[in-house]
């Protein structure tokens, strides 16, 4: 039996300060990229979602490895019931791919998101004081 997992995280968790608050081990962590998916803003959230796109598509975030099942148990509940974890194959930068777990929004919330690229620069000099302003207190 799996011990632990790969976990590609695209939107806030890719931020060391927002992963350190939600999960309690020190993972290894890789950069990566999502192909075959595109990153979307959630209206009237500040982090986004991914979800499947063209062969044209992708997503550049970070895989953390070799994550422990307990850990993975508080990702879901902080992901919450709008997201379910999909397998999905990444590629890393040496042109090797890893199995990973991503958080994709389920169908039935589709209509909450918009049809605009969600930016990991802007959440990181932005975003992220507001994230911690609104979700203080989620771990």
């Amino acid at each position: 039996m799996l011990m632990s997992l790969h976990v590609f995280t695209y939107g806030s968790l890719m931020f060391h300060r927002v992963w350190s608050k939600v999960v309690g081990g020190m993972h290894e962590k890789v950069g990566a990229r999502l192909y075959g998916y595109k990153r979307r803003k959630i209206r009237g959230e500040i982090y986004p979602t991914v979800l499947p796109g063209t062969s044209r598509d992708y997503v550049d975030g970070i895989i953390y490895l070799n994550v422990s099942k307990s850990d993975v148990k508080t990702l879901d509940a902080f992901e919450g019931e709008y997201y379910q974890k999909e397998m999905v194959e990444c590629g890393l930068t040496d042109g090797r791919t890893i199995t990973a777990w991503v958080y994709v929004f389920k169908e039935r919330y589709r209509d909450l998101v918009e049809d605009e690229p969600w930016d990991p620069v802007w959440f990181s000099e932005d975003g992220i004081h507001s994230f911690f302003d609104r979700y203080e207190g989620f771990n």
